[in-house]
């Protein structure tokens, strides 16, 4: 082992030791360290959209074009963000794109699902309180509905293990920028 390795780890150590008698969390995003290298487009699940934009609306409720994919994958949205929860009202489109631009996941279904199939997506949105947004949605008829930006995936009903795939996969891809060699993977815009 070289020394200025342990001098490094000594440094970090001591640094959050500090932190820590100061009453100061250090935040450390792990899904961002999840994979070693970003996985291929085929690698992905669901399916890539085309890029919409990103571009800010002035207010909240602005009249904007509208969106290409129902929930939203990309496009103009709030100046406001929402955090990343489990939420029992639902949440605007404007709101869930800029969430998206911040590399979260919005898990959406149909009000009016089983209460034991909203439980289910609940869980899933607590075991990733950093990451994963849980919210009903009107506009989608039935089932759940997964978006990451510019990715769709469309469940007929609750599907644990496709959930967790798709939160596990698509978190943290994009960040205002493709992240840890992610690439777009949509179709060209026309």
């Amino acid at each position: 082992m070289k020394w200025g390795s342990v001098i490094s780890a000594g440094i970090a150590g001591l640094t959050v030791a500090t932190m820590a008698g100061l009453g100061v969390t250090a935040l450390v995003d792990v899904s961002l360290t999840a994979h070693d290298s970003a996985l291929s487009c085929a690698q992905i699940p669901g399916t890539p959209e085309p890029f919409e934009g990103n571009r800010h609306i002035a207010y909240d409720g602005q009249a904007h074009e509208p969106y290409r994919t129902v929930p939203p994958t990309s496009g103009p949205h709030s100046p406001r963000i929402v955090a990343p929860g489990v939420y029992r009202d639902t949440i605007p489109e404007e709101l869930q794109v800029h969430a998206l631009e911040h590399g979260h996941v919005v898990i959406q279904y149909r009000p009016g699902l089983a209460q034991s199939d909203v439980d289910i997506l609940e869980r899933i949105g607590r075991l990733h309180p950093r990451e994963v947004i849980v919210a009903p949605y009107f506009g989608i008829d039935s089932g759940v509905a997964l978006t990451g930006w510019q990715r769709l995936q469309r469940l007929p009903g609750v599907d644990e293990p496709a959930v967790e795939r798709f939160v596990e996969t698509v978190a943290g891809r994009y960040n205002h920028g493709w992240q840890r060699g992610a690439t777009d993977c949509g179709p060209a815009t026309g």
